[in-house]
């Protein structure tokens, strides 16, 4: 009996030890029990690295396929040991911010959401023709913006984990990352202030606080650094900033990204429906959608330039509509085939 209910509590414990017990009591039917969930439990198990190395071999496949069309592109410009260095690198980075991106939206459960997310984040990434004018700058941006659904991953992983040996090295990873790009690490700084102002009581209970202080230090560093060199410049008065604003929307407004996502949060706003859905994906990802919202409001001042503020808010837009896509299709292709 105590076989049977540890059997039923905690499968996952189930061994052939079990099986061997059900045949010292000469139980027929407890011994085709455990032969059955053993059974269950290798087929579950074979499933299992199955799945995973179908997703090995669909990751492998997006970095093949980005190396094959910056090869099929006309954009060997360079000579060709240091195209193929580059292309090799920038294939790789391309691959990695795919399995970094459908970590952090929880999009990769098949090879079709990895297929889709890839050629998502192909069309829509900020500055994404680094495969047509392949250079050092276009493998560097990207790099960068690799960083930063690293680093927030990596945020929300650890966040109720204890590190105390490593609160070094969390300081000075959460300073490294926040030297990625401007117009993403201020934002991104924002939103860690905000979920810091709102789980003020247990913030320093929590695993990630060094990661905080680590990223809001290395972004004061990089504003103090701007600064200092003249590259900050506020807006003298109402009618500069007012100028800049409107010239920052129509910027946004010939971008894609920006449009796919506000015609999405608009459509979604209309139903009822929608708005549960918008509610739901705000409280799940509120880090991400609170940047979203910080690099919108970051706009009108633009501390370091318009085209930096720009790329923030399209590449945290970016996010927001792989999340509202992946609702939808837990909505309308998930629970109908469950069902």
């Amino acid at each position: 009996m105590t076989d049977i209910s540890c059997l039923i509590v905690c499968p996952h414990h189930f061994s052939f030890r079990h099986t061997e017990v059900a045949s010292k009591e000469n139980n027929p039917y407890l011994c085709r029990c455990a032969r059955q969930l053993t059974q269950d439990l290798a087929h579950a198990q074979r499933a299992n690295m199955h799945l995973r190395y179908k997703k090995i071999l669909t990751y492998l496949v997006v970095f093949a396929s980005t190396l094959l069309l910056a090869w099929i592109l006309p954009n060997r410009h360079l000579p060709m040991w240091q195209w193929w260095l580059e292309a090799i690198v920038y294939s790789g980075l391309f691959a990695l911010l795919v399995w970094l991106s459908c970590r952090l939206v929880r999009s990769g459960r098949g090879a079709g959401e990895t297929a889709i997310t890839a050629l998502f984040l192909l069309f829509f990434l900020p500055r994404g023709g680094g495969l047509v004018n392949l250079s050092i700058e276009s493998v560097t941006y990207l790099a960068s913006q690799c960083m930063v659904p690293f680093f927030i991953g990596q945020y929300m992983r650890i966040r109720r984990r204890d590190y105390g040996h490593i609160y070094v090295l969390m300081i000075l990873m959460g300073i490294f990352c926040s030297y990625t790009h401007d117009g993403i690490a201020i934002p991104l700084c924002g939103g860690f202030l905000w979920m810091s102002w709102l789980t003020r009581e247990e913030f320093f209970k929590r695993a990630c606080w060094p990661m905080v202080i680590g990223f809001c230090i290395g972004t004061g560093l990089c504003l103090w650094q701007a600064l200092s060199t003249g590259r900050i410049v506020f807006p003298s008065g109402l009618d500069q900033t007012i100028s800049q604003t409107t010239l920052a929307l129509q910027t946004l407004w010939d971008t894609k990204i920006f449009l796919l996502s506000l015609f999405l949060t608009a459509w979604l706003t209309v139903n009822r429906w929608g708005r549960q859905l918008l509610l739901h994906v705000f409280r799940q990802q509120m880090l991400l959608s609170l940047c979203t919202l910080f690099s919108l409001f970051t706009m009108p001042f633009a501390p370091l330039g318009l085209e930096q503020a720009v790329d923030g808010v399209c590449f945290f837009c970016l996010f927001w509509t792989l999340l509202l896509l992946r609702q939808l299709a837990d909505r309308y292709y998930y629970k109908p085939q469950s069902k």
